[in-house]
């Protein structure tokens, strides 16, 4: 799966996603940066949790809060998403 196909069908949770990275990670790039680790963008542990925390409340499911140290990048979270919660994510942008 490409990048721009990630992207494309998960446009809000993706935004919120970067929108959170962006205000903790000085110089981040939406257009570069999707595929680094979470780690090496110089997020911590709180960083990670925070980030699961944002997509349980976004998808309004229950999922694991280490979700972002075993999917540590964007699209790999996105493509995790993707295969475990395509209803939510379905309903979510329906709604």
């Amino acid at each position: 799966m490409t990048t721009e196909c990630v992207i494309k069908n998960n446009d809000a949770l993706v935004e919120k996603l970067i929108e959170y990275i962006s205000a903790k990670v000085p110089g981040f790039s939406s257009t570069e940066h999707l595929d680094n680790s979470f780690s090496s963008l110089g997020l911590d542990s709180v960083a990670h949790v925070e980030i699961t925390a944002i997509i349980a409340e976004h998808l309004q499911v229950t999922i694991d809060p280490a979700l972002a140290f075993d999917y540590p990048t964007i699209n790999s979270l996105i493509n995790y998403l993707q295969q475990n919660f395509t209803q939510a994510i379905e309903l979510k942008e329906e709604g």
